[in-house]
């Protein structure tokens, strides 16, 4: 049975929570990773962003002129506002913003031995892409994107026809 360990990246790049998102942006070039865990000063993962939660920030500024908490609430209807903004926004600000302030927080995570089967049914139910991977300690063992596991499947089913 394939498990969270088989599938996860283990060498995770992560991000703090105070960085600015101008930061994030550079980084996930420097990677070419779409999403990142955000980590706490102690090293806690506290939330995951990706670069769609710049661009539902960037629609959601857009709209109301500024960033608010209710930004959170309604990340996922806003990159269609995106496309229908007619405001200026100050986009050097809302790169000067902090990461936590865009950011996912209530992380979905996951034990190294959760078999992938469970990870695929989190992710279809939850509908997220990322899923975080968390040891006996509740420290950061590793990530688990949606990429990672169509390519373990990829692999296992390539294996199976090799063998009829």
């Amino acid at each position: 049975m394939i498990q969270a360990r088989d599938v996860m990246t283990k060498d995770v790049t992560t991000i703090r929570d105070d960085v600015p998102v101008r930061q994030m942006i550079q980084l996930i070039r420097k990677t070419s990773f779409s999403g990142l865990p955000v980590v706490s000063k102690s090293g806690k993962v506290v939330g995951l962003v990706s670069q769609n939660d710049i661009l539902r920030a960037l629609a959601w500024a857009l709209e109301s002129g500024k960033l608010t908490q209710v930004f959170q609430k309604g990340k996922r209807r806003a990159s269609a506002k995106l496309l229908k903004a007619k405001r200026k926004v100050d986009v050097e600000a809302l790169l000067d913003r902090p990461v936590k302030e865009l950011m996912t927080s209530g992380v979905v995570s996951c034990k190294p031995e959760t078999p992938a089967a469970d990870l695929c049914d989190t992710m279809v139910s939850k509908r997220i892409h990322r899923i975080v991977v968390l040891d006996g300690a509740g420290k950061l063992a590793g990530l688990i994107s949606a990429t990672d596991l169509v390519r373990k499947f990829g692999e296992e089913l390539r294996g199976l026809l090799a063998t009829l």
